[in-house]
């Protein structure tokens, strides 16, 4: 038996559903986002003959390490993105993975911890970089041009009001730079008003796209769900948790291009499918939280979990656009950190 080891309080996202679609886990396993280490834990525990975990947050190291420390021969953790796993496994001379665990978003340590800035509710400053390297928030907030904040705002955010928040941002950043997440928040309220009874406050889908965009989420999303594909085995498993439209529309499209399905979807039968399926769908569905997890842990009331099989090494490429990633304006990747 295994010696326990202490983690801070955490409870992993929809990992009693996972659990219940795949009960035996063997062979090789790829988590692209190891977090606190819920679901390597349960892949550990669970039968994995090998584990790489990966995760683009140095913070999250310090976590891994003990699991490391308890699972020498079985677990190896790397600080990159998930995007990078061809080439870690590469490295690591592994092929035939039998799994690909994905839980794409913010983790509860980057909202818990206001010296991130990714918080609405607790003031830190206007960081956001996931990998605490390059450009952050307040790089883009202070120095990007009103276009562009507006289309990203737009874009990664879907918020209807971006052009109105780009110009009040542009405003206020002539009179004194903005470099905390309170600061930005206000700016926001002044145009768009908030009141108490608000369920989701004002500022959520701006802060939202900001961080999208500055960590190039969505895109790294359209390299790892690709990466994954090449490495799985036939009958190897994808799981992917999503928390926002934008990441569970790419991931949706992404299945439906390469598994049978009968009721695809109007845009991708005008660009095609595959006549032989990639994947076979465990859930028809994506699994949603029940009331007693949302309960439990509020995190989970917007995600989403959708697992395949791999049944084909049929390869296609598939343009990004095709799979819902927004175009946006090249001189976005000045802002974007590494």
């Amino acid at each position: 038996m295994k010696k326990s080891i202490s983690f801070p309080h955490h409870i992993p996202v929809l990992l009693s559903n996972f659990s219940s679609l795949i009960p035996k886990v063997s062979g090789i396993w790829i988590d692209g986002t190891f977090g606190f280490g819920g679901y390597s834990r349960y892949l550990l525990e669970s039968g994995a003959s090998k584990l790489v975990a990966i995760d683009v947050d140095p913070e999250v190291m310090n976590y891994a390490s003990k699991l490391e420390k308890i699972w020498q021969d079985k677990f190896k953790v790397f600080n990159a993105n998930f995007c990078k796993m061809n080439e870690i496994a590469s490295g690591l001379r592994l092929k035939n993975i039998s799994g690909v665990v994905l839980d794409v978003g913010l983790s509860s340590m980057h909202i818990d911890r206001s010296i991130r800035g990714f918080s609405l509710k607790n003031d830190g400053p206007l960081d956001m970089r996931m990998s605490k390297k390059g450009p952050s928030a307040k790089d883009f907030v202070n120095k990007a041009d009103e276009n562009l904040i507006s289309e990203v705002l737009l874009k990664y955010g879907e918020e209807r009001y971006a052009k109105a928040i780009a110009k009040r941002i542009i405003t206020v950043r002539k009179k004194y730079p903005i470099e905390r997440t309170h600061q930005l928040v206000n700016i926001i309220e002044e145009v768009l008003g908030h009141t108490s009874r608000q369920r989701i406050h004002p500022a959520t889908r701006s802060f939202q796209a900001i961080r999208v965009a500055v960590n190039n989420e969505l895109q790294n999303l359209v390299d790892g769900l690709e990466s994954a594909n090449k490495l799985l085995k036939i009958g190897g498993i994808l799981a992917v948790i999503t928390f926002h439209s934008l990441e569970d529309r790419i991931v949706k499209r992404f299945f439906n291009l390469k598994t049978k399905n009968k009721n695809v979807l109007e845009e991708i039968k005008c660009i095609g499918g595959n006549s032989e399926p990639l994947y076979e769908r465990l859930n028809k569905k994506p699994i949603t939280a029940s009331k007693k997890e949302i309960s439990e842990n509020p995190r989970a009331r917007s995600a989403k979990l959708r697992i395949v099989k791999k049944v084909s090494h049929h390869c296609i490429n598939i343009e990004a656009r095709f799979l819902g990633l927004p175009a946006v304006s090249n001189s976005l990747s000045e802002f974007q950190c590494d």
